[in-house]
């Protein structure tokens, strides 16, 4: 059983298997005993916080001396690029995998809910695992991560709405050229940003319906709950909690729970507010239905800069697309297609999968198009809902995209 110890905490004959938490943007990978008082003073130079400790292999031994023949915790200390070390995948091969890591999100999601009602901790470690995971994914083929993301359970929104905004998040913190080491902090938070609702009551949760005042005033509490869970979370980084406790706070002064403004929230609670709020628009949940990527993008436009930080909207919308990959788009020809992969340099036009027509409500074989290609004379029309069309998109996408 892991442990995780504070750097001040850490002391000659412990075992370390990894860094739970650091300032420095650096990342730090280390492994292996404790032997000298000069290793934990490196560690500490290093910005690290909180470490990971296997209790087991831990001994009881007097500091070595520090010569040449002892264990060099230095030359374990390397600057971790994922950008060098992870080669990219076509959609096709990244797709499974991705499909996999969104089911284990998922899962890990509702055990933490889980321990939180029996009143257990949360292991953080296991977040951070998690959120590695995501973003491993998302450097190898964005576009495959994204997709999975759209396919939603409209009976799960609790666990899937952080699950896709700690997608939506590292998406938006790679695109503003985020270091390794803040991604994963960012991704982190958002996995937890919504872990409070744990203690709002079920029948307020899952009401069908408007929220009267005090029951909204009851929902609201969940960023605080949140926060304080975090809080008392052992290896949580600083970043990780301020995407948690400040999520709802707007430019304004007009959200809660603290009314801060302007200057007053940082860039990432200013990213989690916009992410946030995108994917609770497009999401469907039992009592409502949810609205086109393209309607999502308008409101955040609108409510900026009142709410939201205009260029910070600005860059969202360039990160994820206009139709983002697993939305269901309608093209000039009147027929349908999924949209599959983003072309950054045209917004517009997605690669998409045609696979529906809908002027004359038949199947297609489905068709890859390169809507960017010189050649390709097609256009999106418009964004539009798969059960306009009594389409199972979902079904769709696990015979063509996932089997094939």
């Amino acid at each position: 059983m892991l442990t995780t110890v504070t750097i001040d905490q850490l002391v000659c004959g412990m075992y370390v298997v990894g860094v739970a938490s650091q300032t420095d943007g650096r990342l730090v990978k280390v492994q292996g005993l404790i032997k000298q008082p000069a290793q934990i003073q490196l560690l500490r130079q290093k910005g690290v916080l909180t470490l990971q400790v296997d209790p087991s292999r831990q001994l009881n031994t007097e500091p070595a001396a520090d010569d040449d023949s002892s264990f060099n915790m230095a030359a374990t200390i390397t600057p971790a690029s994922r950008k060098d070390r992870i080669k990219p995948l076509p959609l096709a091969k990244e797709i499974k995998q991705a499909q996999n890591l969104y089911r284990k999100a998922r899962q890990l999601q509702q055990r933490a809910f889980n321990d939180i009602a029996k009143g257990k901790p949360i292991n953080v470690a296991d977040f951070q695992r998690c959120a590695d995971g995501i973003i491993d994914s998302l450097f190898r083929n964005q576009d495959a991560l994204l997709c999975i993301s759209r396919m939603r359970d409209k009976d799960a929104y609790l666990l899937e709405h952080s699950v896709n905004v700690a997608i939506l998040m590292t998406v938006f913190a790679r695109h503003l050229k985020f270091d390794d080491h803040s991604i994963e902090q960012l991704a982190t938070g958002a996995l937890l940003h919504d872990i409070g609702k744990i203690r709002v009551p079920n029948a307020i949760l899952n009401k069908p319906g408007r929220l009267s005042d005090d029951e909204f005033v009851a929902m609201r509490k969940h960023v605080e709950y949140s926060r304080d869970i975090l809080q008392q979370t052992e290896g949580i980084s600083a970043v990780s909690i301020d995407v948690a406790a400040n999520h709802h706070e707007r430019l304004d002064g007009g959200g809660y729970p603290q009314g801060l403004s302007a200057e007053q929230i940082s860039q990432h609670a200013r990213m989690i507010a916009i992410v946030d709020t995108y994917d609770a628009i497009t999401a469907t949940r039992v009592y409502k239905d949810g609205q086109s990527s393209i309607k999502a993008l308008k409101i955040l436009r609108k409510d900026s800069p009142s709410h939201f930080d205009a260029d910070l909207v600005t860059q969202f919308i360039a990160a994820v697309g206009m139709y983002p990959p697993g939305t269901l788009v309608k093209l000039e020809s009147q027929k349908l297609a999924l949209v599959l992969e983003n072309n950054p340099a045209k917004l517009a036009s997605p690669v998409v999968k045609v696979f529906y027509n809908a002027r004359q409500r038949h199947y297609l074989k489905p068709v890859k198009l390169d809507l960017a290609a010189a050649n390709c004379s097609e256009k999106i029309e418009t964004a539009v809902d798969p059960a306009e069309y009594n389409i199972d998109i979902q079904r769709f996408f696990k015979e063509f995209i996932l089997e094939h």
